[in-house]
């Protein structure tokens, strides 16, 4: 009983209303000294490539002096080449945790921002309340509370599901009101968002699109199996597998792309507790132990340097894709949290977004043989479109780094 009372206390002093009562008090006026730093709230990271991937989109496209603020216990490791003038910064209780922490962390975010000439947020799919409502919430409020003292604040590529928490869109609301830029990340998200009502909104694409870097470091044994062969790059999400048993689905996956001449990359994307790819990626390989299996962590560089070697990707991870459609390979996605529709509306590839349900292997067995067939058709549709997408991938950093 006594554990009850403790974690229903804990739970409402996590809760982002009383967060934001007291961030009336905190964030009511700025002590303005010399605006140095593009800051930037990184995404929660800890081994999900995507997150990952984003961060670094964001560092090689600002130019001057950078702020990563780390919102969790997960360590945030840039790459050599990305740590030029980048300055990372913990504040665990800025976004998760309850309310002690994060009147110390806002207390020192808002020294930050005495010095910022920006303030961006990761917003990915982690914005509208599917993963996490509070957290979803704190991020807008955090942004309308810089923006209200004269720090140019946005929000960066982000999805909107058409069944959002409400707090999480009653925060948003309040941060197009307050004039932060909104990077919906895709034509459906959009939408959904003008149609609640919400402000500021800027139809972008995502920001890993902006970053076209590759790196071949420890893939020599991985770029001699991919020598001559015709290569079809594999991912199974650990985030789908706690709800669907995806083996005999990708059994089938994997069978037809034999049948067509693949050899086959079997990659996992993200490699952390709870949502571990490495672990339905095994199982696979397992049964399938033809395939070239991938059994660590790469960087998203090193990713985009595998799908470049690529004729087609499967995947259950939208970054993956990201990183495949850039490269102009053709890909298949599982769509979850609705977000990945409106990623393949802008290569005019709709049928190669696929719910995770029972049958989708046979599913993406057809949506395979089609691309196979049709091969210069999906190649065309993507060369078409890609121009307009990394433009539209660069409106989110229009601006950052400059006065």
């Amino acid at each position: 009983m006594m554990k009850d009372v403790k974690n229903k206390i804990r739970d409402m002093l996590s809760h982002s209303f009383l967060k934001r009562f007291v961030s009336f008090f905190i964030f009511r006026s700025l002590n303005k000294l010399e605006k140095k730093y593009s800051v930037i709230i990184a995404a929660p990271g800890g081994g999900n490539i995507g997150d990952q991937a984003m961060l670094e989109s964001f560092v090689y496209n600002v130019p001057g002096e950078k702020i990563v603020i780390n919102t969790n216990g997960n360590a945030i490791n840039l790459p050599e080449k990305y740590q030029k003038n980048v300055k990372v910064i913990n504040l665990a209780g800025l976004v998760y945790g309850w309310l002690l922490p994060y009147v110390r962390d806002a207390f020192a975010f808002k020294k930050i921002l005495s010095e910022a000439r920006s303030l961006s947020i990761v917003g990915a799919d982690i914005m509208d309340g599917g993963y996490n409502p509070h957290p979803s919430a704190m991020r807008s409020l955090l942004a309308s509370y810089a923006q209200n003292l004269g720090v140019s604040s946005r929000i960066l590529g982000f999805s909107w599901n058409a069944s959002p928490s409400k707090v999480s869109l009653s925060a948003i609301k309040k941060a197009g009101n307050a004039g932060v830029m909104l990077c919906a990340r895709d034509p459906y998200s959009s939408a959904r968002l003008e149609k609640s009502g919400v402000k500021s909104v800027v139809q972008v694409s995502d920001t890993v699109f902006a970053n076209q870097n590759t790196d071949t470091e420890n893939l020599d044994e991985l770029l001699q199996f991919v020598a001559d062969k015709k290569i079809a790059v594999v991912n199974a999400s650990g985030l789908v597998n706690k709800d669907l048993d995806q083996l005999q689905e990708y059994d089938v996956i994997l069978k037809k792309l034999r049948s067509l001449g693949y050899s086959i990359i079997l990659l996992p994307h993200v490699i952390r507790p709870g949502a571990n790819d490495l672990d339905v990626c095994k199982a696979i390989y397992e049964r399938n132990n033809d395939v070239f299996f991938v059994d660590r962590l790469l960087g998203p560089d090193q990713i985009k340097c595998i799908v470049n070697q690529a004729k087609i990707v499967v995947t259950g991870r939208m970054h993956l894709s990201i990183m495949s459609l850039n490269a102009l390979v053709p890909s298949v996605v599982l769509s979850t949290q609705g977000k990945v529709d409106g990623l393949m509306q802008y290569f005019d590839t709709p049928e190669c977004s696929v719910e995770p349900i029972i049958g989708f292997g046979e599913k993406i067995a057809s949506i395979i043989g089609a691309i196979n067939r049709d091969y210069d058709d999906y190649k065309s549709r993507l060369s078409i479109n890609i121009g307009q997408v990394r433009v539209l991938s660069a409106k989110n950093f229009e601006g950052l780094g400059q006065g």
